[in-house]
């Protein structure tokens, strides 16, 4: 059968309603499609906490036409320090990059300014891909719902554990870290904190991380090493966040005492090997399900609005969905996996244990000097679709 070509009446179905497929939808609305959009939770519930959109992202909106607007609902940040868990201060990194900051906000509302943007008849709530069958031509996608649509090309933003990834390339479950995280967000910003900048504070095995938002909220995270699927009970959360960092600076014991246990979002992290494919003839992945990368480096909502951007000028410039989707695997391919890579990395820096290597890593960030570091960010912040 011969390879359908991609015109404006095509039909794109995008699973999952999160960042990564909001934003692609909104790139391919741009450009005269009409995706549809596929997210298998009955409703769009205010979940997640904050996030940190660094320069790359706030690009990546500003081509999508958002960045005023998520800028107003934003805490604008243009320096990130480091410290140990004293509070001393062992670099400082400024984040702007060719005029643009980054920004912190929270995740719900910056999905919800995507959501905005799509048409109401465009999504559907509930419809969680069960299977697909696919040739050179369409795809047939089944839902769990019994609903059925024939569609031209389908995308899967569903997330780390992506059932459109598992379908057509196999359930091999994603990597563990090693490490969990704790998030959370208070309605209470510390004095230190109400200005333009975010701390990570790093100690044996253990970080914490402060960043206001805005409408006078303070998200934090924090990780520690330990085995997977070991966490308390809901209602002792911040109990053992207390108990492993009550001990450190001011205001971390503060801000944990500020947050309900019930609000504290615990999450074992994880990534996934690079090695695996994203694409398939009509069939691609994008964001978490592609390339699900630790949160060491602020970049998983960052490079699915990337993803966004790329994928969708791919599909306007190519003849057909199989050669859109090759091109935009082999336009993002290098970048995800060096930043995987990397994140993968820093995780292991950030969570050493042992005494010793932690107090020659406080001096050697000490030595750096703060332009080094901003060096070596340079290429990370840069995106151009």
């Amino acid at each position: 059968m011969a390879t359908q070509l991609i015109s404006k009446n095509s039909r794109v179905v995008i699973a999952g309603a999160g960042i990564g497929g909001l934003a692609t939808a909104l790139a391919l609305n741009q450009r005269g499609f009409r995706p549809i959009v596929c997210e298998r939770a009955p409703e769009l519930k205010e979940i997640g906490a904050g996030l940190l959109l660094s320069p790359n992202g706030v690009r990546a909106l500003e081509i999508l036409g958002l960045r005023e607007t998520a800028t107003s609902l934003s805490r604008v940040i243009r320096e990130w320090r480091i410290l140990d868990r004293t509070g001393r201060c062992l670099q400082r990194i400024s984040p702007s990059h060719h005029g643009l900051p980054a920004l912190s906000l929270h995740r719900a509302e910056l999905q919800q300014l995507l959501l905005k943007t799509m048409p109401a008849d465009r999504l559907n709530l509930g419809a969680e891909v069960g299977s697909f069958q696919r040739d050179a031509s369409a795809v047939q996608v089944f839902f769990t719902s019994g609903k059925t649509i024939t569609a031209d090309a389908l995308i899967g933003a569903d997330g780390l554990r992506s059932s459109v990834r598992a379908l057509r390339f196999g359930p091999k479950p994603p990597s563990y870290s090693g490490y969990a995280g704790w998030r959370g967000v208070c309605k209470w910003i510390p004095e230190a904190y109400n200005g333009d900048h975010l701390s990570e504070s790093w100690a044996e095995g253990k970080r914490f991380g402060i960043s206001p938002l805005g409408n006078g909220r303070c998200y934090w995270y924090a990780t520690a090493n330990r085995p997977a699927d070991r966490y308390s009970s809901a209602e002792d959360h911040r109990a053992e966040l207390l108990r492993l960092f009550g001990h450190w600076h001011a205001p971390i014991s503060a801000l944990i005492e500020a947050t309900p246990s019930e609000n504290i979002l615990p999450s074992d992290i994880y990534d996934r090997s690079t090695r695996h494919p994203w694409s398939d003839g009509p069939v691609t992945l994008l964001g978490d399900a592609a390339h699900p990368m630790t949160p060491n480096l602020g970049q998983g909502a960052c490079f699915a609005l990337e993803d966004a951007c790329v994928i969708a000028r791919c599909i306007e410039e190519a003849g057909h969905f199989p050669a859109a989707f090759r091109r935009y695997e082999r336009t993002r391919r290098w970048r995800t996996d060096t930043v995987q890579r990397c994140s993968r990395w820093m995780g292991r820096l950030i969570q050493i244990e042992m005494p010793t290597v932690v107090a020659v890593r406080a001096l050697a960030l000490s030595a750096t000097p703060n332009k080094a570091a901003d060096f070596l960010l340079h290429r990370l912040f840069s995106f151009t679709p």
